[in-house]
């Protein structure tokens, strides 16, 4: 992973943890909120049931006419405490005997308080007082459970999203991958008839007279720049370039763009032979010049050497055949995408079948592709009818 990466991942996952625990955080407070008040009810409840055990045990003793035995509360946060009607203790295990007759319930900093006043002395007893530390052993619990979950989900979401960014990484990885191998291949096609320009200009430089070999050398190194700046430009410019649509005979297209193919197949040892119908169609013809010249390339470099490659235009439909390895069934399809090339070993760019599926997409003409294995391969345009 470069740097680049590192500093998407890191600038992911933060955006993306930070939100998460924003989130979580708000979850955990309304949680801890409806918590608490749920652990306040319940001590209520509790030190209310406590005041009333209470009282039922003094009437009891009150009708057996037996002394009254006062038993604490198991529960180590709940204490009770009689008074009389002056609020003299009678039995307590209170922590805070100052207590406020005149309050049915309130809380201090440190306790929680209950006051059950009696209709009638019972026993001499008035008030029945119930303290409770606010069922602190439960608000720890309850915080111990909310961090625990908060946790887990920091860890759960941390991983989650370890992963997305790997998957959402991942297409983009990839694509830089085939960038950066069409810069390099766009480096190495460029620098063959460059080179060549370079060799041949220096030779017509040194000589007094014109060799017919090195002109036709630099005639060849420099369409084979243009096609490439031709495809390049295309790739760069074809979302804001205007179309002009017209009538044409795209027989008189296909005539331009093997003329302009002659000499570099024939400077590989190959050969077009052609059979052309007049077809009139309604297209933009700058685009599709591009489409028949990035046909007869790809047949071109993927020919086997001394073969010809035939261009025939009947019915409608444009077949460019060429004798080659061929193309298996499942790269078929695979070969339209950009970047995608069948043979590492040729050169190109990956990118001349991809603006051919583009330009026929945009215009409706149906592509076919049909390959015998070390045999030929012949793709297939077929033009929808002019009226």
């Amino acid at each position: 992973m470069n740097k680049e990466e590192k500093k998407a991942l890191v600038s992911f996952l933060s955006i993306y943890m930070l939100s998460a625990l924003v989130l979580i955080s708000i979850i955990a407070l309304l949680y801890y909120n409806r918590g608490i008040v749920s652990i306040g009810d319940q001590c209520s409840i509790q030190m209310r049931n406590a005041s009333l055990v209470v009282e039922k045990e003094l009437m009891q003793a009150q009708m057996d006419k037996k002394t009254y035995k006062f038993n604490p509360p198991s529960n180590s946060e709940l204490r009770l405490g009689l008074f009389d009607k002056n609020g003299k203790i009678l039995y307590s295990n209170l922590k805070d005997n100052k207590i406020f007759f005149s309050k049915k319930a309130y809380k201090n900093n440190r306790h929680e308080y209950h006051v059950h006043k009696l209709n009638t002395p019972i026993l001499g007893v008035s008030y029945i007082v119930a303290e409770n530390d606010g069922n602190q052993s439960e608000k720890i619990k309850l915080l111990s459970i909310i961090f625990s979950t908060i946790a887990a989900a920091v860890i759960f979401i941390l991983l989650i999203g370890f992963l997305l960014s790997k998957i959402l990484l991942k297409p983009i990885k990839q694509r830089i991958k085939k960038l950066n191998r069409f810069i390099r291949d766009s480096s190495h096609e460029l620098n063959t008839p460059v080179s060549a320009l370079i060799m041949s200009a220096s030779s017509v430089k040194n000589s007094k007279e014109l060799n017919p070999r090195v002109l036709n050398h630099i005639s060849v190194s420099a369409k084979l720049i243009s096609q490439i700046y031709n495809t390049l430009s295309f790739v760069a410019f074809n979302d804001i370039d205007e179309r002009y649509d017209e009538k044409f005979d795209l027989k008189d297209l296909v005539e331009e763009s093997v003329r302009f193919f002659d000499e570099i197949v024939k400077s590989r040892g190959n050969s077009i032979k052609c059979s052309l119908q007049s077809t009139v169609v309604y297209l933009d013809k700058s685009r599709m010049q591009k489409v028949i010249n990035n046909l007869l390339s790809n047949a071109l470099k993927y020919s086997f050497p001394k073969t010809p490659i035939e261009v025939i235009l009947k019915d409608h439909t444009l077949c460019v055949i060429n004798e080659g390895e061929g193309i298996d069934e499942e790269d078929q399809k695979a070969i339209f995408k950009r970047f995608e090339r069948r043979n590492k070993n040729e050169g190109g760019f990956g990118i001349g079948l991809d603006i051919v599926q583009n330009v026929c997409d945009e215009y409706g003409i149906k592509i076919e592709v049909e390959s015998i294995p070390n045999q030929k391969t012949t793709f297939f345009l077929i033009f929808p009818k002019t009226h």
